[in-house]
Parts: C-alpha cells; structure tokens; sequence
C-alpha cells in the first residue's frame, strides 16, 4: 500500500489509469497552485488483465452538472485556490477485464 498523489487537470470529467492496482480516492487540495488528489494504492492489487482507473468529476462553485453522472457519495472534499476558485472534487475507482 502506498499514498500517492495525482495532477488534476481543471475539467468536468476525467480518468487516472492506475495499471492493475486497486486504488481508493482520499482527498484533494491545491499544491503549488495545481489541484492535486490523493489515493491509497494497493499495488499489483489485480491480475495483469485487470486495470484500474479513478474516475474524476469537478464542479465549481455555482456550476451545474449536466449529465448527472456525479453521485454525492464519491464527494472527497473541495479545493481553495490561490487564485479564488473553489472545486468540488468526486472521485470514484472502478476496476475492469481487458
């Protein structure tokens, strides 16, 4: 196991490969004005046939999401920005056969 730490980029949705670890999503904040997430790796977690991946939703304050793929249970907290924006990260692990 091991803590590691993730670049967000600033979009609405995307997908950190985690390779065929298990990973669980644990907090998000912005480090040197880049918003960061951390996760709790298990390394080699799966078969080499299994791969991993966070799924990342943003929302700014005030913000719709339009889809409505966010579910509040994945909410891993919100980001203050040096610049004055504030982010509302979820996050969510989903493992898949390849």
């Amino acid at each position: 196991m091991r803590i590691l730490k993730y670049k967000l980029e600033i979009t609405d949705h995307q997908r950190i490969e985690v390779g065929n670890n298990q990973a669980i999503p644990l907090s998000v904040a912005e480090q040197n004005g880049k918003l960061m997430l951390w996760a709790n790796v298990l390394e080699d977690h799966y078969p080499k046939n299994v791969t991993g991946t966070i799924i990342v939703d943003i929302i700014g304050t005030g913000n719709l999401c339009y889809d409505g793929s966010v579910n509040l249970h994945n909410f891993i907290g919100t980001a203050v920005m040096a610049n004055g924006l504030v982010w509302h990260v979820f996050a969510r692990f989903e493992a898949c056969n390849f």
